[in-house]
């Protein structure tokens, strides 16, 4: 407290009072009283003032005069306190401390700590740590950005260490100082210092502390470090007592300084549990602050965790979440959460008693700001279009120019550093800036202001998009171990793409990116944002004019979309004119690895289509251009397409010897740096799963499963997705369901319905819809299986995504016919063959016929019942088998032919023919392992055994222990033998 005659000064919780009555004064004219007043009877000049109270801002001088003539109205009768130096400045005529010196002794307590405004929250470690630094430091520094909460530490191990010294703890704020006087002047009188109203020279401070055992507080260092600086380093030298504890937001740097870096308080991490939330000291402080002025905030989810999410953006920086804490009352959690990107404008209303930088962020940080050379200044406002962290490298390809050269970003660099603006941290030897969150907005804010952010922000877009189109997909893959610095790459990229599409943006700047991006994200399984993204570009894309953008800036971002579309929409048709168009632009620039890349493409959308015929003439394309360019990766992959489509062709003992070949061409190839890795699934996948499904078809269901086993092993975490989500809706799955193993499905579906919903790949959600469907019906809940059957069928066949289709059709008739739709059974399974006759998808056609005689021989059961005639029903399901038979056999597909073989046989023994049923069943058990577990052969050789016994309670007995999908080929049979 200081006296000036009548009136009572506190600085530090910024009052005056008249005879103890207190007093309203502006703030301005209260900041014009305090400067005067802390010069201690030392002259004051205009400029002194102008930069104490109106910082960095031009105004008019005589808003001096406009204040002071404020300030002298209150003081009425003794406004001649405060002189007026003409054309000089201003100067205090007398001053009173409370406490007058005793004869003799020099110095008197001195200005004692402020009493706190709130708990300290967070900070006990911290106190204990300083306080203990404090024994053996003769001077420790506080440093850390502006609003993290220095000076209420400081005083708070202040307080805690004062029982250590002899002589009570003195208290300084430099706040408001300019000068080396100021500043010597404000030490004297925080020590209790007599000196007239003289300011003191440095020596003569130091001698009249000397051998005194005392701490000295000094708060706000950073805009006079220098003088404080220097005066520091003159006390301790004559005093090995004392010890000084500065807050300053750049240290001393002088000899006996130590310095503690204040960090910000504990924020919740990602994914944290309301427990663990409400551990963090940010949180604490954020429900303190909020609780303080009656809003109750809730402690549980989901507003807990809105808390968490604002204190983790905000980087637990105390006086950010004080601020955004006191707007709760009047935004709700929610409204402060959905204003953080304006957090400038909303993060104001601080202590009226605080300093007025303390009373908003931007306040905060234009006192930082303010403190920075115009170089700094420049770095600083350019580094902001950087969202995460960036290398010296980075920064320099981004924001270097003629106007700031590499020696001025090395310089700047190292101040923001050193007023705690930037923060840094080292990966090895190599150093990462990064500027929080909050302080990037104060900085993106001034680039605007400047009229530099479409600039920079068209630098920084084309540099990343130079650095993605430098990785491979190995690149991008190794990389992934380093999870936070990817993440932050693709972070920053993100906010270059939004800006480049925004209006104020450059869109083929932004083409250009996404194509490399688009790419990148593809290869670190981020397919739906890959999709996305490419997308957004594509559409710009159409709007321009032809040869617009780079030829290969074109490929990349269409063939991005093309790969990532059938996963996550299944668009077939959309990806396929795609390849056709980056195919064309390939041809047109002679890019023969893009034409590669589009025949794969293109072979691939006409397999997922069910054009068997059209991937035939893709995949002798492909062969042929692997010669061409003597490529032997490629050839392999050839080979390879050829396979998969003579498999689908029903050719499956040839598809069979390539796949084998390729299989082991591709091992030897393994680490070839030939080998191509921009294919969205890994083509061994292909291979694999391919020669698993043959497997099963040609009657080795076990060793199917164990290649579907050794598949699933070989899918790589580096490259999960989308190849994990193939196996397992292609091959895995449907092979467990159609060998019997519900349990093996079930986990497999799991995994599956899992990764589709985390990646959104829709088609695949689908696609896991109608494989539970088909484990319900063998689980015997067909009644809720045909119409979830029916909606993903229709869902799938609307995106024009017909892969393994034709199997889910077979699926979905036979329900229908044990649910005696057999019409609508029909309908489906004549268009179905239809499709697959027209285009070439000839590996499931036998089991349509099948399935069509089923239909009819269910029928005929059904016009005997009712005493129409059936003769020609039973002829015509007769042909059906028949013709089922024969295709299996052409195929070599002995699976068919058993599941063929039964529902003949089932026909046969309706009419009374057991023994040709038993012959028929018999001529295919040759073929199969009668100790298997899959469910057709367990059927078949049950069948064998029901048809031999002449009881027909045998007979119906058998059928009831039969597996649930194989009984219904007795039901009628059993109904007339029975």
């Amino acid at each position: 407290m200081i006296e000036l005659g009548r009136f009572q000064i506190d600085l530090e919780m910024r009052t005056l009072r008249r005879d103890g009555e207190a007093l309203h004064l502006g703030s301005r004219a209260f900041d014009l009283l305090a400067v005067i007043i802390s010069a201690a009877g030392r002259l004051v000049t205009k400029d002194e003032l102008m930069n104490a109270v109106w910082p960095n801002t031009v105004v008019e001088e005589n808003n001096i005069q406009v204040h002071l003539s404020a300030l002298r109205k209150i003081l009425g009768a003794d406004r001649h306190l405060i002189l007026t130096v003409p054309g000089r400045g201003y100067q205090l005529a007398h001053r009173q401390k409370s406490a007058p010196a005793r004869p003799g002794n020099p110095v008197c307590a001195g200005r004692p700590l402020p009493s706190p405004k709130t708990r300290l929250v967070g900070r006990d470690a911290a106190i204990k740590q300083i306080r203990a630094m404090l024994q053996d430091a003769h001077v420790l520094t506080l440093v850390g950005a502006g609003g993290i909460g220095k000076t209420s530490l400081a005083i708070e191990a202040a307080r805690h260490a004062a029982e250590d010294f002899a002589e009570p703890v003195c208290f300084v704020e430099l706040a408001t100082l300019t000068t080396h006087d100021g500043v010597l002047g404000a030490i004297a009188d925080g020590c209790g210092l007599l000196t007239d109203g003289a300011t003191p020279a440095a020596a003569q401070v130091a001698a009249a502390l000397a051998h005194r055992h005392r701490l000295l507080v000094l708060d706000n260092a950073e805009h006079v470090v220098g003088f404080v600086a220097e005066t520091v380093e003159a006390l301790i030298a004559e005093n090995d007592l004392l010890r000084v504890l500065v807050t300053s937001r750049e240290p001393l740097r002088i000899m006996p300084e130590a310095v503690f870096r204040v960090d910000p308080l504990d924020v919740p991490q990602l994914h944290c549990t309301d427990a663990e939330i409400l551990q963090q000291s940010a949180v604490n402080l954020f429900l303190l602050r909020a609780n303080s002025l009656q809003r109750k905030v809730a402690g549980d989810s989901p507003e807990l965790r809105l808390v968490g999410e604002i204190c983790r953006r905000l980087d637990g920086i105390p006086l950010a979440i004080e601020l955004a804490a006191a707007r709760v009352a009047a935004l709700g959690v929610e409204g402060v959460h959905r204003r953080l990107d304006d957090r400038m404008a909303i993060l104001a209303g601080g202590y009226r008693t605080a300093l007025p930088r303390h009373q908003t962020l931007r306040a905060t940080f234009d006192w930082s700001f303010a403190l920075l050379d115009e170089g700094a200044q420049s770095l600083f406002r350019r580094i902001a279009v950087f969202g995460g962290v960036f290398t010296f490298e980075a920064m320099c390809a981004v924001v270097c120019d003629p106007a700031l050269t590499i020696a001025d970003a090395i310089s700047g660099i190292s101040e923001l550093l050193a007023k705690s603006l930037a923060n840094v941290e080292f990966d090895g030897p190599v150093a990462k800036y990064r500027l929080p969150e909050s302080t990037r907005a104060y900085a993106l804010e001034k680039l605007q202001a400047e009229g530099e952010r479409p600039a920079f922000a068209s630098r920084h877009a084309r540099y990343l998009s130079t650095c993605f189109q430098a990785r491979t997909a190995q690149t991008v893959r190794r990389d992934a171990d380093h999870v936070t610095g990817l993440q932050h790459t693709f972070d920053d990229a993100r906010s270059a793409f939004d800006w480049a599409f925004s209006a104020e943006g450059d869109q083929r700047l932004g083409v250009d990116l996404a194509s490399n991006l688009a790419s990148a994200l593809l290869d670190g399984g981020m397919i739906a944002e890959g999709c996305a993204r490419a997308e957004l570009a594509v559409g710009v894309l159409d709007q321009l004019a032809p040869a617009t953008v780079d030829a290969a800036c074109e490929m990349r971002v269409r063939a991005a979309l093309a790969t990532a579309l059938p996963s996550v929409r299944g668009c077939v048709a959309r990806s396929a004119e795609l390849w056709r168009d980056v195919f064309a632009l390939a041809i047109a620039s002679g890019d023969r690895k893009f034409q590669a890349h589009a025949l794969w493409g293109l072979w691939n959308m006409m397999l997922s289509s069910g054009n068997i015929h059209e991937s035939m003439k893709f995949a002798r394309q492909f062969q042929r251009l692997a010669e061409d360019e003597s490529n032997a990766w490629q050839r392999v992959l050839g080979d390879q397409a050829v396979a998969i489509s003579q498999h689908c062709l029903g050719q499956h003992a040839e598809a069979k010897r390539r796949l084998l070949s390729a299989r082991e061409r591709f091992a030897q190839l393994e680490g070839e740096s030939q080998r191509d890795s921009t294919f969205a699934v890994d083509p061994l996948v292909y291979c694999n799963g391919t020669l698993a499904r043959i497997a099963w078809l040609e009657g080795e269901p076990c060793e199917a499963m164990t290649l579907v086993d050794t598949l699933v092993s070989q899918v790589r975490p580096e490259t999960m997705e989308p190849s994990l989500t193939h196996v397992l809706g292609t091959v895995a799955a449907p092979l467990a369901l159609m060998s019997g193993d519900l349990s093996r499905a079930a986990a497999y579906l799991e995994i599956m319905r899992s990764q589709a919903a985390l990646h959104r790949f829709d088609v695949w959600v689908e696609y896991c819809d109608f494989l539970s469907a088909y484990r319900d019906i063998l689980d015997g809940h067909a009644a809720r299986a045909l119409p979830v059957l029916a909606a993903s069928l229709d869902a799938l066949i609307a995106r024009g995504f017909r892969r393994l289709v034709t199997l889910f059709v077979v699926v979905y008739a036979e329900a229908l016919v044990n649910a005696g739709r057999t019409r609508e059974a029909t309908g489906r399974l004549t268009d179905a063959l239809e499709f697959c006759q027209h285009n070439g998808e000839l590996m499931f056609v036998p089991e349509i016929w099948r399935v069509l005689g089923r239909a009819a021989h269910a029928e005929a059961g059904a016009q005997a019942g009712a005493g129409e005639a059936f003769g020609g029903t039973l002829v015509y399901a007769t042909t059906c088998f028949t013709t089922a038979l024969e295709l299996s056999r052409a195929q070599g597909a002995r699976m068919w032919e058993l599941r063929a073989s039964m529902a003949m046989a089932a026909l046969l023994h309706d009419e009374g023919r057991r023994d040709e049923a038993i012959e028929v069943l018999e001529q295919i058990t040759s073929y199969f392992d009668a100790s298997s577990s899959a469910t057709d052969v367990l059927s078949l050789f049950a069948m064998i055994r029901t048809l031999r016994s002449r009881q027909g309670k045998a007979v119906r007995r058998a059928v009831l222990e039969m597996p649930q999908r194989e009984a219904h080929w007795f039901s009628g049979s059993v109904e007339r033998v029975g």
